[in-house]
């Protein structure tokens, strides 16, 4: 479009339609050069063709005559001599030389420094950008077994044969390797185990991504066996990251109660086969009861918004199209913080379903579902900016004859960094979605370093702290699905220990 100063310039030079019927020019015929029509953007220098054709014509050949000023006779001869005897350099005068040599020396000085200053400041980007891209931060030169201050976090959890509840939660070291630890209720502890130690299983520390995203899930056979499946980002190349993933087999005999060995983790066949933008965030889900959905799920972002891999049985293996998750609303922002809650039928009439919560292009916190075979996509009342962290688990099943003792919800939060607004909540109750009007005060410790997760059992991880003083700490919802006034109780439980022993 044209702004009100965009308008072409005309000559006001008329031109003399007569000049030809004088004589006044000499008309000439001749082939002009033909440009290459094969030029591109790689080489997009016109290419002459036919260029050695000649003028066509008789040329006259005849030198000009010489034409003296008539002034010249009246030049004395001193002034012949000055004109004559006057020094030159390289065939021009001493002050026309000088003042040609000191433009020259500016010139090349002026590109001198521009280009030096031009590399510096390509260089400080690239290194800024490897730097982001990686991870890094204050403690990007640290190569300890303390806990990376930006990692990412993952949760997961379970309840085994006895009744006990299970707590798993994996992080990022500042040397880059992986661990998790682990809390039973009857033990009652945390217990720490190294997945990635950089010695184990041919994975050295530079098969992961400082700051690389994390995603775990637990797959339930039954009560009594279960598999660990964990996912994260090799280094990053161009902009994007592969994907690894590691599984640890309930045949190896899965612990909360003591550290399991690294060894134990056996590589996946969605490891190396699926490529992530470098920031996309990494979500999974296996399955957790017989009226859950029943596979294991991978999803990560692209350029083009989300894509999802399933594994349905050992025949079959993991697969994948090529194309994302299509609904009608818009696509995740780049780099959009990605959160998974599934929902259970408590009966064979109900709709099981895995819900995935997203910032979009637009700033809409959405909502994903994919659930009886279909995928749809909803707006859930509440805009939220790039940098936004969300978190969510659900409540209750998800029945369709009405009156259901424990109803369905959703409990979404969200923290932006920019908004300086502390921790919201943006709920699903009965049949809508509904905007907090309060931050959340009792997680307000959280959000100085805005990274948050929460998992089926209604409990929340964040970092808490700066630098190595940063801890994950957890959080209980002591929530009532049945009363909104209870919605933003939270109880402090602790920190989560993480010391690598």
């Amino acid at each position: 479009m044209n702004s009100s100063t965009d308008r072409y310039e005309y000559s006001t030079l008329e031109v003399d339609t007569d000049a030809q019927a004088r004589n006044q020019y000499a008309e000439t015929a001749h082939a002009l050069p033909e440009v290459n029509q094969h030029a591109t953007e790689h080489f997009n220098y016109p290419e002459v063709v036919g260029g050695t054709t000649a003028y066509k014509g008789d040329i006259d050949r005849t030198p000009p005559e010489a034409v003296f000023p008539t002034e010249v006779s009246q030049i004395s001869e001193s002034e012949k001599a000055t004109a004559t005897t006057q020094p030159r350099i390289c065939g021009m005068k001493r002050k026309v030389f000088w003042g040609v040599l000191i433009g020259a020396i500016a010139l090349i000085i002026g590109i001198v420094v521009g280009v030096t200053a031009g590399i510096l400041t390509t260089r400080r980007i690239i290194n800024n950008a490897n730097s982001n891209s990686d991870g890094s931060d204050a403690s990007s030169s640290d190569n300890s077994t303390t806990l990376l201050a930006n990692t990412n976090i993952a949760t997961a959890n379970f309840t085994d044969a006895l009744g006990n509840e299970n707590y798993l939660v994996v992080y990022q070291l500042n040397n880059k390797a992986i661990y998790m630890s682990a809390w039973n209720s009857s033990n009652k502890e945390w217990v720490v185990s190294p997945i990635v130690d950089g010695n184990t299983n041919n994975l050295g520390l530079d098969s992961v991504r400082k700051g690389t995203a994390l995603a775990l899930d637990v797959f339930a056979y039954d009560d009594t066996s279960r598999d660990i499946h964990v996912y994260w980002q090799l280094p990053d190349s161009g902009g994007l990251a592969t994907i690894k993933a590691l599984t640890y087999s309930n045949s190896k005999g899965v612990s909360t109660t003591s550290s399991i060995p690294a060894a134990n983790w056996v590589d996946s066949a969605a490891g190396n086969s699926y490529i992530s933008t470098a920031g996309s965030a990494l979500i999974s889900y296996g399955k957790q009861c017989d009226l859950c959905n029943q596979y294991t799920y991978l999803y990560w972002q692209t350029s083009n918004g989300i894509r999802e891999a399933s594994y349905q049985n050992a025949s079959l293996g993991w697969a994948s199209d090529n194309n994302v998750i299509q609904v009608d609303i818009e696509p995740p922002s780049d780099n959009s913080s990605l959160a998974q809650a599934h929902a259970a039928a408590a009966t064979t009439e109900g709709h099981r379903s895995m819900n995935i919560f997203y910032r979009s292009t637009t700033s809409g916190l959405s909502q994903i579902i994919n659930g009886d075979g279909r995928y749809v996509g909803h707006y859930i009342g509440r805009d939220v900016g790039p940098k936004t962290t969300i978190a969510a688990f659900s409540t209750g099943f998800n029945e369709t004859s009405q009156n259901w003792a424990e109803p369905l919800g959703f409990q979404v939060l969200s923290m932006d960094p920019d908004a300086t607004d502390g921790v919201q909540l943006t709920y699903y109750k009965g049949t809508s979605w509904t905007k907090a009007s309060s931050q959340i005060q009792s997680l307000s410790d959280c959000t100085n370093r805005t990274t948050m997760v929460a998992n089926h059992a209604r409990r929340i991880y964040c970092l808490v702290g700066t630098g190595n003083n940063t801890e994950i700490v957890e959080y209980e919802w002591q929530g009532d699905p049945n009363d909104t006034s209870t919605y933003s109780n939270y109880n402090k439980i602790g920190s989560v220990v993480t010391t690598v022993s």
